[in-house]
């Protein structure tokens, strides 16, 4: 007989398992130094997450807020390490499938006790739907690809809900067998009211995490519909009426509404963050800004709703392949548009409605295999129908549908009376195999450059794919095969305006900035709501010393995303070199606003401060500078100068050391060192410092040579090697 702590301690031992195994076979990704797609929009270049203020992340991510304050949290503790985002994410999908283990557990439990269809101990048919869960290769995509988060937590909360509810209905019937039991004299059970209390509970928990999946990702709207699902599937025999079982389930419903709600409050910042929404843009007096008109039924794609839906009947099909048989995954499919009926979309439709009809005739009989089925439509059918969303099929989309694919594989495997070391090997089997697709798919993630090799051998006529390998061919530093693979996404698409922007930069740092501005100038007639092509070629005005049309740029760059740090601080340099000190300590405050461990933004306002004739605060930034990146060697050089200025000669010469112990041809520290020896009088020092840095290439002022030369009488000619 057990005792009350085992099964504590079994869930206890199950969990660990599933986070070793889950670390053993994620471990390749989690080195991996990446990030891709939608990651530098949510993330690397969003500013909102860069501190954690409640209001704007709320409005950067809407109905994604709690994944949103999640990023915000991740960044203080892992900055933008890519490995410290995916061990969240993969903590995650391990908790995940340990609520698939307890619901598959709870729903085996309650269904034996009206019909044993399973002849074996229910924790193992539990247990290994868990580790299938786990270790299905089509869950590389949401646990790598950093953002979908999203689809993570909401998948957590949403099971976390649900075996919430269970538990409580379940306690509900313990309360009712308490009660049914009188103690000697006729008293009722003690243990009843505890019972009631602890149910109520659970319910209460139920709602709650019900509210919190709704601020992870839209698609848990379907949450009241998979809870009313599970009611009348395996809840029947607590006999209660239909009036008492809806009057349970409506919180649930009203809770739902939470999503449209806040969809049809969609602010501007979610739209580019989040992308949850589609909008017009307009011009307006330069900058461009978002129109009023927001679509919140379709996700920026033009696509029309009946070419989108006749896609997802072929599109499903495909799920359902990948599902059973996880071969030649893709990151980034080049499917086929559907816009009529035609004899493959026929097929498919005919298909999908083959399922639901078995679901409706095994629902007596084997009522999980239809809950199976059905959970798989119902998880699907936000994104897979009417709203069209900016890609026909991404492998995320089917993390939460997997769950019923898992409880139909426990099934089929378990349901027969089989020689249990036959049935052992079976489940084996199909776990080692998946286990070996996972970990080979996992090898993909290891860098940005194997991930967009394999998706342009999968999408070889498909843009995006060869204008991501090309920036990992760049960031590998191989200019020629970048440039290659840019052009060739153009020659697939010339409307593809961040392939255009992606070349302008590779000009750019080539030093080929007519041919920069060519593609920034496409790279925004294309897509005039681009700002970082307003960012990047406001870089190459400044570069040609032309500020006026660099700060026009850099502003309208902000007029469209107001919350990126480096556009104010570049911003701020160009002020700065205008000499419009106050405007450039302006713009570097907006950028500290938004990111307080910005060090570059507390040297360069440092720098305005100290041309404003204000060392004090010069001093005070070059710290704050120093303490966040100790590293930072120009921060030393130009505390240096504000300590001269100050008349601070010694720490003044301890800063230009220090630079100089950090870069040995750091000719700019040798020079400024030189002038504070000579204002000590320590001439030969000065003179040792000169002569280096002219070593170094280094042209030292003729004048500070002359004055020199005339203190120390020394008459030798220095010139530069």
């Amino acid at each position: 007989m057990r005792t009350e702590n085992n099964p504590r301690n079994l869930n206890v031992g199950i969990l660990i398992i599933i986070i070793l195994y889950g670390l053993a076979l994620y471990h390749v990704p989690l080195h991996s130094t990446f990030f891709c797609l939608d990651d530098s929009i949510a993330i690397v270049n969003n500013g909102t997450i860069k501190q954690i203020d409640i209001p704007k992340i709320f409005n950067a991510f809407n109905t994604r807020f709690l994944a949103g304050l999640s990023f915000a949290l991740n960044y203080r503790w892992s900055g933008l390490n890519p490995g410290g985002w995916r061990l969240i994410n993969l903590l995650i999908h391990c908790l995940n499938a340990f609520l698939v283990y307890l619901l598959i557990k709870s729903t085996l439990y309650v269904y034996a006790a009206r019909k044993r269809i399973l002849f074996y101990p229910l924790e193992w048919p539990a247990f290994l739907g868990s580790m299938l869960f786990l270790c299905h290769p089509i869950q590389t995509e949401p646990v790598n690809f950093i953002t979908q988060r999203f689809v993570l937590m909401a998948t957590f909360f949403y099971l976390a809900s649900l075996c919430l509810y269970v538990k409580s209905r379940l306690m509900q019937n313990s309360v009712i067998a308490s009660e049914a039991k009188p103690r000697h004299g006729g008293a009722t059970s003690p243990t009843a009211p505890r019972h009631d209390r602890r149910r109520k509970f659970y319910y209460l928990c139920s709602l709650i995490t019900a509210i919190a999946a709704m601020l992870c990702k839209e698609f848990v709207v379907t949450l009241p519909f998979m809870i009313a699902l599970y009611e009348f599937c395996f809840l029947n025999f607590l006999h209660e009426t239909i009036g008492q079982r809806w009057k349970r389930l409506t919180p649930f419903f009203v809770i739902a509404l939470i999503v449209p709600i806040l969809l049809l409050r969609t602010p501007p910042e979610a739209i580019s963050v989040a992308n949850i929404a589609d909008s017009d843009l307009i011009q307006e007096g330069g900058p461009q800004k978002v129109r009023s008109h927001i679509d919140i039924t379709r996700a920026l794609q033009g696509i029309s709703r009946k070419s989108y839906f006749l896609t997802e009947l072929n599109v499903v099909c495909t799920y359902v392949r990948l599902l059973f048989l996880p071969v030649n995954q893709n990151f980034d499919y080049d499917y086929p548009l559907s816009h009529t009926m035609d004899a493959k979309t026929l097929m498919s439709g005919v298909f999908l409605l083959f399922l639901l009809a078995l679901a409706a005739v095994v629902y007596k009989s084997y009522r999980i295999v239809s809950f199976s089925i059905l959970w798989f439509f119902i998880a699907l059918s936000v994104e897979s129908s009417f709203i069209p969303l900016g890609h026909v099929i991404a492998e995320y989309r089917l993390y939460l549908a997997s769950v019923g694919f898992v409880f139909l594989i426990m099934m089929l495997i378990y349901m027969k009376q089989e020689d249990q070391k036959k049935l052992y090997m079976m489940v084996a089997a199909v776990l080692v195999g998946f286990s070996i697709l996972t970990y080979q798919r996992n090898k993909i993630w290891k860098d940005d450059f194997s991930l967009w090799d394999d998706t342009v051998s999968q999408s070889p006529h498909k843009a995006r794919p060869y204008n991501d390998r090309g920036w990992a061919y760049y960031n590998r530093g191989q200019f020629t095969q970048a440039m290659s693979d840019y052009n060739k996404a153009i020659e697939i698409d010339p409307n593809f305006a961040i392939a255009y922007n992606n070349r302008g930069w590779a000009y750019y740092n080539q030093g080929q900035l007519t041919l920069a501005i060519s593609d920034y100038n496409k790279t925004i007639e294309i897509a005039p709501d681009f700002a970082k092509a307003y960012y990047n070629r406001a870089l190459v005005y400044a570069k040609q010393k032309n500020f006026n049309q660099a700060i026009v740029d850099f502003s309208k760059a902000i007029a469209i995303n107001p919350n990126h740090e480096d556009t104010y601080c570049n911003r701020g340099l160009a002020y700065n070199n205008q000499g419009r000190f106050s405007q450039a300590i302006s713009d570097y405050n907006k950028a500290i606003d938004i990111d307080p461990s910005y060090a570059e933004a507390y040297l360069n306002r440092g720098w305005a401060y100290y041309n404003q004739g204000e060392p004090t605060q010069a001093v005070s930034d070059y710290n704050k500078a120093i303490e966040i990146r100790p590293n930072l060697t120009t921060a030393y050089l130009d505390r240096g100068m504000a300590y001269n200025n100050q008349g601070q000669f010694t720490v003044a010469i301890s800063d230009y050391d220090k630079a100089i112990e950090m870069d040995p041809r750091y000719a700019a520290a040798y020079i400024n060192r030189a002038v504070v020896y000579y204002e000590l009088g320590q001439y030969d020092k000065a003179w040792g410092d000169v002569h280096k840095a002219e070593e170094l290439g280094a042209i030292v002022n003729p004048g500070f040579v002359s004055a020199l030369k005339k203190v120390w009488g020394h008459n030798a000619a220095f010139t530069k090697e």
